[in-house]
């Protein structure tokens, strides 16, 4: 039953009483009442219907303060205190059938939907804090990778830059630092009218050493050459490695050259003293060129050119001393670089010949055979000594080249020779240290003899003493593979170089040619006859024959004779004459007089 229902139903009965009461006292005091004037009778209905109102106000209040709000304050608490303490998971008193426990219940139930929210939200915003939490510990991480990736760059750009400007080998700046430094130092001493001095600097013979023991013993000795250079120079000048045995240095302000002969001398000083690596002494010098400014240029690339130039003429000098540009090297380097322009047009253009000069058996007093010289005759240049472009040929490369062109021609021409029925004579053809060392010299000396159909016992090489001992084995290896060809194989300049005779023995060579600076001087110096008469008794004793070269007089002619000479060439006997005129004097078998007296 619903309270409202209830309420009604206690008043009604309450009312009810109140009427019966009434009914009943006016039935037993009605004699009574009766007997009383209206007024008091009036009264007396009223004061019983205010006594009983009253009471019936009193029952209502206390059930209405039991049935509800007791309870209406009770859920009203509860309500607060869930408020306050957030105790969602709390809920109120919804006993009862009546209107206030179906508010309870309902109450309840948006708890219970308000509970299943919060925890809905609750789970979303945990959930949404470990994805910030995550996301920003990822953020955390890239900031952190995006500062080391930031550091990296930053050491890289360092090294790149480090790179860039300083050689990795010494740490001295390089060429780009170095030619920057330059320009800003004439565009200074331009406005300031004072001078610099450029010295490029050289280490002489320095291949020798990386070739002997290594590149990593190579690049010790650099880097302590590069420390002492740097011991030698004022704060304010700058050294630099230009790159292989190659240094470079600026001198600011020099008031006189004194100054920078003096740094040179010092330079080149330090330079000679002792290096010890790993137990053993290296002993090298340095050739310097120095180049001045203004006086000698005025650009960066002209003050390192002529610098550099100057540096080759100290090279050429010797080594181990220092050389001023001149205009001299200017004029002489401009003929230089015209020369092998000239000469590379001169291989394309086949302009070259070959002249033979006999070689005559002392013993039988007939041309034994001839060597084959080559000769340059330039449109442009007129005729070209063999003594100016050789050692240009060399020092380019181009002698490759020209070495392949004489021998193949050398051959040809024997063979041609041979087929048009002239006597047969054994040619000797030179073998450049550079062509020997690194061309397959077997192979193409092969490939030639089977080009022209020489047979190989009509060709000599003649092979220098430097190029053999640069590495003795190979040469030994080279020169086995040469012999077992079936070609003669002679050793030209002997007594100029340093062959040991320990490995002379070990050498498959059939001739000793003796350098014509020994032959120069005999008879009338005893200690060339005695280095002449010493080869000859040294080739004889290892079953080897002796070629004299450069005899120019009947003295000489008489002394070689005298001495077991086996063969002489030279202007005695007569010049080196072109392939047509020397083949005429092959069908002549006509040489010039001799008074040389058998023994």
């Amino acid at each position: 039953m619903k309270l409202r229902n209830r309420v009604l139903l206690s008043i009604g009965i309450v009312w009810v009483t109140f009427i019966g009461i009434a009914s009943l006292s006016s039935g037993f005091l009605e004699p009574a009442l009766r007997t009383l004037p209206p007024p008091a009778v009036h009264y007396y209905y009223l004061v019983n219907f205010v006594l009983l109102g009253g009471g019936i106000s009193l029952v209502l209040a206390a059930v209405l303060d039991r049935l509800v709000i007791r309870r209406l304050e009770k859920l009203n608490q509860d309500i607060n205190e869930i408020s306050e303490k957030n105790e969602l998971s709390r809920r109120v008193d919804a006993s009862g059938n009546d209107e206030l426990s179906t508010v309870s219940g309902e109450i309840n139930r948006m708890l219970g939907i308000i509970e299943a929210s919060q925890g809905k939200l609750e789970q979303r915003v945990e959930e949404r804090t470990e994805q910030l939490k995550t996301t920003n510990m990822h953020l955390e991480q890239e900031i952190q990778e995006r500062k080391s990736i930031e550091k990296e760059l930053i050491v890289h750009k360092e090294h790149l830059v480090r790179l860039a400007h300083y050689d990795s080998l010494t740490a001295l700046p390089n060429r780009v630092l170095f030619n920057g430094t330059l320009n800003k130092a004439i565009a200074a001493a331009a406005r300031h009218q004072r001078k610099l001095a450029i010295l490029f600097i050289d280490i002489d013979r320095f291949k020798n050493i990386n070739d002997a023991f290594g590149h990593a013993t190579g690049d010790r000795l650099l880097r302590e050459i590069a420390h002492r250079l740097s011991t030698v120079l004022r704060a304010d000048d700058i050294l630099a490695r230009l790159g292989g045995d190659e240094f470079i240095i600026l001198l600011n302000d020099v008031g006189s050259t004194s100054l920078v002969s003096s740094v040179a001398e010092k330079l080149i000083q330090t330079c000679s003293q002792p290096v010890k690596i790993d137990g053993r002494e290296f002993f090298v010098t340095a050739s310097v060129g120095i180049c001045v400014y203004p006086d000698d240029g005025n650009s960066l690339e002209g003050l390192q050119k002529n610098a550099d130039m100057a540096m080759y003429r100290a090279k050429r000098s010797g080594g181990g001393t220092f050389q001023y540009f001149t205009q001299e090297m200017n004029t002489e380097a401009h003929e230089h670089a015209q020369l092998e322009t000239a000469l590379r047009k001169a291989i394309r253009n086949n302009e070259f010949a070959l002249h033979f000069q006999p070689k005559l058996d002392v013993k039988q007093g007939t041309i034994t055979g001839a060597e084959a010289l080559i000769r340059w005759e330039s449109p442009e240049l007129g005729f070209v000594s063999p003594a100016r472009f050789i050692p240009l040929a060399e020092n380019s490369g181009l002698i490759m080249a020209i070495g392949e062109w004489t021998l193949r021609e050398a051959c040809r021409i024997i063979r041609k020779w041979q087929d048009d029925g002239y006597p047969s004579i054994k040619i000797a053809v030179n073998l450049s240290s550079k062509q020997f060392r690194h061309q397959d010299v077997p192979k193409l000396v092969k490939d030639i003899l089977e080009e022209t159909k020489l047979d190989p016992c009509w060709l000599e090489l003649e092979i220098t003493e430097t190029a053999v001992m640069d590495d003795v084995d190979t040469a030994i290896n080279t020169m086995k593979e040469i012999s077992a060809l079936g070609i003669t194989i002679a050793m030209d300049d002997f007594g100029t170089g340093y062959t040991s005779i320990s490995y002379l023995k070990r050498f498959p060579v059939s001739i000793l040619k003796v350098d014509q600076s020994f032959v120069k001087e005999v008879p009338d110096h005893p200690d060339d006859c005695a280095i002449v008469t010493g080869i000859i008794a040294l080739a004889h004793s290892l079953n080897m024959k002796v070629v004299a070269e450069g005899v120019e007089t009947v003295e000489q002619m008489q002394f070689l004779a005298d001495n077991d000479c086996d063969i002489v060439q030279g202007y005695y006997l007569g010049r080196p004459l072109p392939a047509e005129k020397f083949s005429e004097m092959l069908r002549s078998e006509k040489m010039p007089e001799t008074t040389v007296s058998s023994t």
